[in-house]
């Protein structure tokens, strides 16, 4: 048994737990979640923190307290059964090992992971696939060769490690600094370390800081190294990619196909292919789009690699968008065990799939979805801070998952979000117009339609000027405006605006798009509540026929439509009948909104 011996360290005490799973027969992590929800224990030991802890080629710390650890040193103790393996020897004395665990604890963190080359000059210029394409294509110079500069620079690749971005940024800004203080003006070496703090102030939830900063960037690679060199076009994709997380989507569709017209055959044309299909308003045909690449990512890349993994996540987004939830939620179990496997519990990428996983339960129906929501929004706001994207992104779901049953709740909750994301994004921001859209539907669900319609009316018209009058966002906006409208003005006026949004989403949305079908929906319960009786219910069990042969019994439009049914056979009259309108128009941003909400 190590004890606290000078040379234990994360490193040895992950392998020797992996050992013990190894020798009991290595039960599935699946198989241990479920051992561990039948016997009832709180808080439940899950496949993904399993898998993060069984993980033996980190050297990370084996959880935040020895809680859930004694959990699974239990469970891989019940698999040896009356057969005792020696691997089990120093795991049978539960106070011996936690006091190792505690002494590995109260050590300074050190980095020691397995022998690998010193590529942090590299890797740092950021995941999304472009590291790949440099060390691909011979650039493994060391740009940063001062000694300084590559501590620096491992420090960064550390906060990555642990879900740091904040801190991750401070000190690439530090890094930054010293390259221009130690390195000649114009170096690679300094090209490079102003890369790795555009990066950061990006990842870190500033993407209009990354935006310009690459911008930047981009004209002094052009003439410090020319148009042709690594990191220029290095420059080109980030420049797009930033520009899509600020908010403006047809810039950066320009900047992609820019990229994929000029560079064929090569893992940057793929990378600019992927965001292209990412980007695609039509999300059943960004979702085939993605599918398409897959092959050729996996070759590109692997099979593990972050750029891989998560063009399955936003295929599982883009279904979730589509309403195939069947489809999407089939995909999460495997894809969760592979994100925790390779980044861990803590990573910003891991902690965006539990949001999705949210998502789709809300989708799906399943009460649920409220505390899986809940979890995930607290530990992004754990990790990576109240303001940043991906935080104000679950704490969107987490509201949506209370606007029902906890309409007060939620609208707090957004004022909050609201309050938290608005002085990095600033007000035009697609996610903060959306926190602004999702909070006006719950103020007029409240009683306050005069209020919402404000509010709906300011985001419409900032949505139309950023994103386009036909933009998904910007059409969604004017169906909830279209329903308020009808409520404070009456359905005379509310129905022409709502055939003519319905018309506008069908040619930029196609007719299968959920909120197509929802404001079909709408627009026949506007007809009935004008004219009830047998002729409007008898046009809305057509449409329901019409909509399981188009969309699958579980889409959810469906089960709106049999909602409505219910409504009018039990004969709950208009005030019902308006109710019912009120909640068909889709909340915002459950399955998020493409890849300017990507980590890459």
């Amino acid at each position: 048994m190590h004890d606290a011996a000078r040379d234990d360290s994360w490193l040895q005490f992950r392998a020797d737990l992996r050992d013990l799973w190894e020798a009991v027969g290595s039960p599935a992590p699946r198989m241990l979640e479920a051992e561990s929800s039948a016997l009832g224990v709180r808080p439940l030991l899950t496949r993904s923190t399993a898998h993060s802890y069984l993980s033996a080629d980190s050297n990370r710390r084996v959880g935040s307290d020895t809680q859930l650890l004694e959990q699974l040193v239990d469970r891989l103790l019940q698999h040896a059964g009356d057969h005792e393996p020696a691997e089990a020897a120093m795991w049978m004395d539960t106070q011996a090992w936690q006091r190792r665990w505690q002494a590995l604890s109260d050590r300074p963190y050190t980095r020691q992971e397995p022998a690998s080359p010193p590529l942090g000059h590299v890797r740092l210029l950021g995941w999304d696939g472009a590291a790949g394409v440099l060390v691909g294509q011979g650039a493994e110079a060391p740009w940063l060769g001062h000694p300084r500069l590559i501590r620096l620079a491992d420090m960064v690749e550390g906060c990555s490690q642990v879900g740091m971005p904040e801190a991750a940024w401070k000190l690439a800004v530090e890094l930054e600094h010293s390259a221009d203080r130690l390195l000649p003006a114009g170096s690679v070496g300094v090209l490079a370390g102003r890369h790795i703090a555009a990066y950061w102030a990006g990842e870190a939830g500033q993407p209009r800081v990354a935006r310009d900063k690459t911008q930047e960037i981009l004209r002094a690679c052009i003439a410090a190294v020319g148009p042709d060199h690594t990191l220029t076009h290095l420059a080109e994709l980030r420049l797009a990619h930033w520009t899509a997380r600020s908010g403006d989507r047809p810039a950066a569709l320009r900047l992609y196909q820019a990229i994929s017209e000029r560079r064929k055959n090569d893992r940057m044309t793929l990378l600019a292919d992927l965001a292209r299909a990412r980007l695609d308003i039509d999300a059943a045909e960004s979702a085939t789009r993605i599918r398409g690449l897959l092959p050729d990512l996996d070759r590109a890349f692997g099979t593990d690699h972050p750029v891989a993994l998560t063009a399955r996540h936003s295929i599982i987004r883009a279904d979730l968008n589509a309403g195939r939830i069947t489809k999407a939620q089939r995909a999460l179990p495997e894809l969760r065990d592979a994100f925790t496997e390779a980044f861990g519990d803590e990573h910003a990428l891991t902690l965006s799939l539990r949001t999705t996983e949210a998502g789709c339960a809300h989708a799906d129906g399943r009460d649920t979805a409220p505390r899986l929501a809940a979890d995930a929004h607290t530990e992004a706001v754990r990790v990576l801070g109240a303001d940043h994207p991906l935080t104000v992104h679950a704490g969107n779901v987490r509201a949506i998952t209370l606007a029902d049953a906890e309409p007060e709740t939620a609208q707090e909750l957004w004022k909050a979000l609201i309050g938290a994301a608005t002085p990095s994004l600033g007000e035009s921001h697609p996610l903060v117009l959306t926190l602004h859209h999702n909070l006006a539907i719950t103020t007029q669900h409240l009683g306050d339609p005069a209020a919402a319609r404000a509010v709906l009316e300011r985001v419409k018209h900032t949505q139309s000027d950023v994103q386009g009058p036909d933009a998904p966002d910007t059409l969604r906006t004017e169906l909830n405006l279209a329903m308020v409208v009808s409520e404070t003005d009456g359905l005379k006026t509310g129905m022409p605006l709502l055939r003519n949004i319905h018309r506008r989403q069908e040619r930029v949305l196609g007719p299968t798009h959920p909120e197509t079908a929802s404001s079909r929906v709408l627009i026949m319960l506007g007809t009935y509540a004008a004219e009830p009786g047998p002729g409007g219910r008898a046009r809305l069990a057509d449409e329901l026929r019409d909509f399981e042969a188009l969309l699958g019994a579980e889409h959810p439009v469906v089960r709106q439509v049999q909602q409505a049914l219910d409504v009018i056979d039990a004969q709950r009259g208009d005030e019902h009948t308006w109710r019912l309108m009120r909640h068909l128009p889709a909340f915002g941003g459950v399955g998020g909104g493409g890849e300017e909400e990507e980590e890459e």
